[in-house]
C-alpha cells in the first residue's frame, strides 16, 4: 500500500500539513472507520511509514513507541486525569497531520492518518 502525503488525502477531511484538534480527529477516526495514529518524534513522524514502524516495534508495549493509536493515547491520559476530555474543551491539543492513506496494518487494509504531536515550544501558552 502506498502512503500520501499530498492533495489525495482530501477524501478523509483533512490534509497533511493541517493543524488539527485532537478531539476532531478522533471524531473523524471513530465516525469514518479511520486508523489516527500520534506521534511523538518529528523525524520518524516524517520520514517513515505507518506500516514500517508497527512492524519495527511490534514487540515493544503500546506505551513505550514513539506513536500510538489516538484512541489509546485519549484514554490513557483521562485514566490519569479524569478531567483530561474537559480540559481539551477548554485549551484545544493541536496536532500536525503529517499523512493518510490506506496500508496493510497486521494483514488487514484501513485507512490511516498519522499526526504529530506539538513541541512544547510549539503549544501556546497557558492563561495565567
Amino acid at each position: 500500500m502506498e502512503t500520501k502525503r499530498g492533495d489525495e488525502c482530501r477524501t478523509f477531511a483533512v490534509a497533511p500539513g493541517e493543524k488539527v484538534d485532537i478531539l476532531e480527529l478522533e471524531e473523524l477516526g471513530r465516525r469514518y472507520g479511520i486508523d489516527i495514529y500520534l506521534y511523538f518524534e518529528d523525524d520518524l513522524a516524517r520520514n517513515s511509514t505507518i506500516e514500517k514502524d508497527i512492524e519495527t516495534y511490534k514487540n515493544t508495549p503500546e506505551y513505550e513507541r514513539p506513536f500510538i493509536p489516538l484512541g489509546s493515547f485519549i484514554s490513557f491520559a483521562s485514566s490519569q486525569d479524569p478531567g483530561f476530555l474537559e480540559k481539551l474543551k477548554e485549551l484545544p491539543l493541536i496536532l500536525e497531520v503529517i499523512s493518510c492513506g490506506e496500508a496493510d496494518i497486521q494483514g488487514k487494509s484501513c485507512r490511516y492518518i498519522t499526526t504529530l504531536m506539538p513541541f512544547l515550544d510549539e503549544m501556546e501558552a497557558l492563561p495565567e
